[in-house]
């Protein structure tokens, strides 16, 4: 057996022996004697560790539906960068006429496999990783993003369909539509929005709204004017500090700006 060296890690360990008979039972021929003497193997066993940082990116669709007549849809690209770690073990075995030579070739073959390996591994993880964020990210904006279109939705058409009722006379008790009191206009007005199952007075309206406050009130979102007493009258929110609204006895729809402090804002719940 030819003279080896066996390293592994920071291990070295060398073998070695008799050469085999031959079939005559000699040791072979000369060349083979000789070859056989300058023949040194060694093996190496290298461990690398590497990092890669991968950005990707994902796009996500999401729609939202706020009555049946109102939906919205809405399309977002999310960006996600992960970092992920990797590490790899390669063991090569080479021969050289001399053993130092022997390592070192083996140790060199071994660092390049490790490494490259490791990378490829860590790219992988990073890229798996990222991908798997971003998509995550896309949807939940996407959801986030079609939501708030499709309030917004909701309030243009709301404004919209109040709009087109101007000048209907305003008669005490009246749900339309050729004529309205206050809560009976503001209730026809969302019912042609798809929102049922709405309370008559304008102090049962708030029941079926969400609080929100001044600085945050929106297009179709309510407005309640209180006294002491309570809630008295409401109106729909048509931007700009305006409302469109049925006034009182002798007066029809029309918009007019917010005249006092004493109001608060709903947002209808659907």
């Amino acid at each position: 057996m030819p003279l080896s060296a066996v390293f592994t890690g920071a291990a070295l360990t060398l073998t070695g022996g008799i050469p085999a008979l031959a079939a005559d039972g000699s040791t072979g021929s000369d060349e083979a004697k000789t070859g056989a003497a300058a023949l040194k193997t060694a093996t190496v066993k290298v461990s690398d560790t590497e990092t890669a940082r991968i950005t990707r990116k994902a796009t996500a669709k999401a729609t939202a539906r706020l009555t049946k007549k109102v939906k919205a849809t809405a399309k977002v690209t999310a960006w996600s960068t992960r970092t992920a770690k990797a590490t790899r073990t390669v063991t090569v075995t080479t021969s050289a006429t001399d053993y130092n030579t022997a390592v070192a070739k083996a140790k060199a073959a071994a660092k390049k496999k490790a490494h490259e390996r490791a990378r490829s591994a860590a790219i992988a993880e990073a890229k798996k990783q990222a991908v798997k964020n971003s998509r995550a990210k896309a949807k939940h904006r996407a959801q986030d993003k079609a939501e708030r279109l499709v309030r917004v939705k909701f309030g243009a058409e709301v404004v919209s369909d109040a709009a087109k009722l101007k000048g209907t006379p305003y008669v005490y008790g009246a749900t339309g539509p050729r004529a309205f009191d206050c809560s009976g206009y503001v209730g026809y007005v969302l019912r042609q929005n798809g929102v049922t199952h709405l309370n008559r007075t304008s102090s049962g309206l708030v029941k079926n709204t969400k609080k929100v406050s001044k600085h945050a009130k929106k297009k179709g979102d309510l407005v309640f004017f209180s006294s002491g007493s309570g809630v008295y009258h409401v109106g729909i929110y048509a931007g700009g500090g305006k409302i469109w609204h049925a006034p009182k006895p002798g007066s029809s729809v029309k918009k007019e700006t917010i005249w006092t402090s004493s109001y608060s804002v709903g947002r209808v719940k659907v």
